[in-house]
């Protein structure tokens, strides 16, 4: 999977969005056509998990698991994501397909 880091650094008062929303905009206008096919907000312990939205466990969240899977392998295999991007700024990143 391609990486790309998007580090925005302020000086003075004004701060960029942590909004994810606004991130996926950011991130769709960047590397269009791509789309988001998940996200995790590191600060709120947030992911979109394919498991879940299956009503199954969530295999991503604890890393002790014998059934642990990365989220980035899930993506991979099963939305075709291709390309994460991260916002250390937001705690957030965003997979793209």
């Amino acid at each position: 999977m391609d990486k790309v880091t998007v580090d925005i650094k302020n000086e003075g008062t004004l701060r960029s969005t942590e909004v994810l929303s606004d991130l996926r905009i950011v991130s769709e206008t960047l590397f269009g056509p791509m789309k988001l096919v998940g996200f995790w907000d590191y600060r709120q312990d947030m992911h979109l998990c394919p498991q879940m939205e299956r009503r199954q466990d969530c295999p991503h969240s604890n890393d002790q698991d014998p059934d642990f899977v990365s989220y980035e392998q899930t993506l991979a295999r099963e939305r075709q994501a291709n390309l994460a991007v991260s916002y250390p700024h937001a705690g957030i990143t965003i997979y793209m397909s």
